[in-house]
């Protein structure tokens, strides 16, 4: 807890003298044996002296002037170094005496923890008067040296309850460090909270950003009167970062003590997570400094268990979702021909990388019921498991599309019109469609907005771009797509490609781009499509190396052989 800071003190001389009766000072029961004279003259020499609460009396290292007695109130003697408590002292009883007796400086502080009246009596009143009557001396030596016996005693007592303390404390961290699971380590913390603080119940709170709050993790969310009063005490020390006290009162009849459940970074600064709140009956022992320290010692270690926890829990889910994630991937890869159609004449190759576990990329090899075969090639907006299901969903809708027959564009119209209707969240694909007459070589296509096809043309040896074309599907209702058509010749090439391609990025933030892909496929004319499947493949890993595969990467390859 922090320390009080003290009034200032009033100096003596400027206190007003007052006349004190005999009897007041025969209260004391070192002035037993002291005749009236004497206690006629002494009580002229008193200073009565009126003291606010939290008071200086006189600091550590103070010359010993005055002996003090205690006619009302309530003086602590502290360490002053430490802030340590020393003693505590009621009416009827003294203090000051040593430094007068052995005339050396103060060895401790005295301050008021109450509004106190003080009798102060000279030194050298003081010293006439043990010198005159031993007896005064004596009951003073004797009923010293039973205080500091019974401090010694207290002393002792309050070192074997911390050491018990402590010992508890150490083997309640153990038992609730063996809880893995986030519910149970909760509630375990919750428990062992009660029970080393000897308290009636206690309760749980931790930090949601949602409601930018604490929220109950444990029973207290089920008794809402005693949740409310409750979460008042854990706000108030989650929000300075210290432990409170609440004291019974007309609003919270209870006793209340709350910690903060911080996390002490590598670096030093420390990172709130929640509350811990104990309370006890209205009759019961009120909370103290020592519980304070006892139950924030203990917020530490339930602190670090929490993290752990939610690690755990974190690398749970991480598994849970990596084995779903695998799960869809195998499914997704049924989906992709596992090799491309043997055509008479004709060599097709085909790559399929996923930047993640799943992909929005897909191709496809589609027979048609007169011999004519469709090439697919098509990227989903988007990555992920949202990417992957609308692929799946655009496979199934453009094969069912394409098993009615009709040209490219009429089976594409068909299929953006189902998609379109299925899209959610702004979800489009882009798509290049055309369908092979493997008989003489004939090539109609729709360009949907996907990534400009290349073909290489054998006999004149150029390189040719097909057109873009058209709006990507499920964008819009009703869009007219528009066919295009041309015939593969002999030893023609033509290579379909998703933007994984040509936007593949190195570590330098550089891209591999058209020029390379169109210079590769200049400088392996000859080659068969597997090869230049192949040596494309190498080609972009040699360009990105370590660096992550940002996109998914589909390419498939068709040359008339």
């Amino acid at each position: 807890m922090r320390p009080r800071v003290p009034r200032k003190r009033t100096p003596l001389r400027n206190q007003p003298r007052m006349s004190i009766p005999t009897k007041t000072l025969r209260r004391f029961a070192f002035f037993a044996s002291a005749p009236n004279n004497a206690m006629k003259r002494l009580a002229a020499q008193v200073t009565r002296l009126e003291f606010e609460p939290n008071t200086l009396v006189f600091c550590q290292g103070d010359p010993g002037d005055y002996f003090y007695m205690i006619q009302d109130g309530t003086i602590e003697i502290l360490n002053a170094s430490a802030e340590t408590q020393l003693n505590l002292l009621h009416a009827g009883q003294w203090f000051g005496d040593f430094a007068l007796l052995d005339d050396a400086p103060r060895s401790a502080l005295a301050r008021t923890r109450t509004r106190a009246i003080l009798l102060a009596l000279p030194r050298a009143e003081f010293l006439e008067l043990v010198t005159t009557y031993p007896l005064v001396l004596y009951v003073l030596a004797t009923s010293s040296q039973q205080q500091l016996r019974e401090r010694d005693r207290a002393y002792l007592a309050a070192v074997e309850t911390r050491a018990r303390q402590l010992e508890q404390l150490y083997f309640t961290a153990l038992d609730i460090t063996r809880h893995l699971d986030r519910t149970r380590a909760l509630e375990a913390i919750r428990a062992r909270a009660i029970e080393l603080l000897h308290s009636a119940g206690g309760d749980l709170y931790l930090f949601d950003a949602s409601v930018n709050g604490l929220v109950a993790q444990t029973a207290a969310a089920f008794d809402a009167s005693r949740f409310q009063q409750g979460k008042e005490c854990a706000d108030s020390a989650f929000a300075t970062g210290a432990p409170r006290i609440v004291t019974p009162t007309r609003r919270a009849p209870r006793h209340e003590l709350a910690a903060p459940i911080q996390l002490t970074e590598p670096n030093g600064t420390t990172r709130p997570l929640g509350a811990l709140r104990v309370y006890r009956a209205k009759n019961g022992i009120a909370y103290n400094d020592e519980d304070c320290k006892l139950l924030e010692l203990f917020a530490s270690q339930a602190a670090i268990v929490i993290e752990n926890a939610d690690l755990i829990q974190t690398r749970v889910l991480q598994s849970q979702l990596e084995n779903e994630l695998q799960n869809a991937r195998r499914v997704q890869r049924q989906l992709i021909p596992f090799e491309p159609p043997r055509l008479r004449g004709y060599q097709i190759a085909t790559l399929w990388y996923p930047a993640k576990q799943v992909s929005g990329d897909y191709y496809d090899f589609i027979p048609l019921a007169d011999g004519r075969v469709a090439f697919v090639i098509a990227d989903v907006s988007g990555k992920g498991l949202d990417a992957a299901m609308f692929m799946a969903n655009t496979r199934a809708t453009l094969r069912a599309s394409a098993v009615a027959g009709d040209d490219p564009a009429a089976i594409v119209a068909r299929a953006n019109q189902t998609l379109a209707q299925d899209s959610l969240g702004g979800m489009f694909v882009t798509m290049f469609f055309g369908i092979l007459d493997p008989l003489n070589g004939a090539f109609a296509y729709v360009n949907a907005g996907h990534n400009p096809p290349l073909l290489w043309r054998a006999d004149t040896r150029t390189l040719e771009t097909l057109e873009i074309g058209d709006r990507a599907l499920a964008i819009t209702n009703d869009f007219v797509y528009r066919p295009h058509r041309l015939t593969l010749n002999l030893r023609d090439l033509l290579l379909l490609y998703t933007d994984g391609v040509n936007e593949a990025t190195n570590a330098a933030d550089a891209q591999f781009g058209m020029e390379r892909l169109e210079n590769m496929i200049r400088q392996n004319a000859s080659a068969s499509a597997r090869q230049i499947i192949r040596r494309l493949d190498q080609r972009v890993r040699a360009f990105t190396g370590a660096f992550p595969q940002s996109d998914d990467i589909t390419v498939v390859a068709l040359r008339r052989a």
